[in-house]
């Protein structure tokens, strides 16, 4: 079943934001996994960016929203 999925990826300054959005349809059974997979990835922007990064989601009007933003950082020369 062919179904909407939404990336956006932009840096402004010194901040990188992601915005993923797709169809959200209530199922049963399928959330434990979800969190599970979101809390590891909160985990790994903690461990990396400390308190400077955030994650948030957003299940509303039919559509499943993740937003995340980290600092930009320049590689190392």
């Amino acid at each position: 079943r062919p179904t909407q999925i939404s990336i956006r990826i932009e840096r402004e300054r010194d901040t990188v934001r992601i915005e993923l959005a797709n169809p959200y349809h209530d199922a049963p059974g399928h959330h434990a996994g979800n969190r599970m997979a979101l809390a590891n990835i909160r985990e790994r922007l903690a461990l990396f960016f400390d308190l400077e990064a955030r994650l948030e989601t957003e299940a509303r009007d039919g559509s499943y929203r993740v937003s995340i933003r980290f600092p930009y950082r320049r590689p190392a020369k």
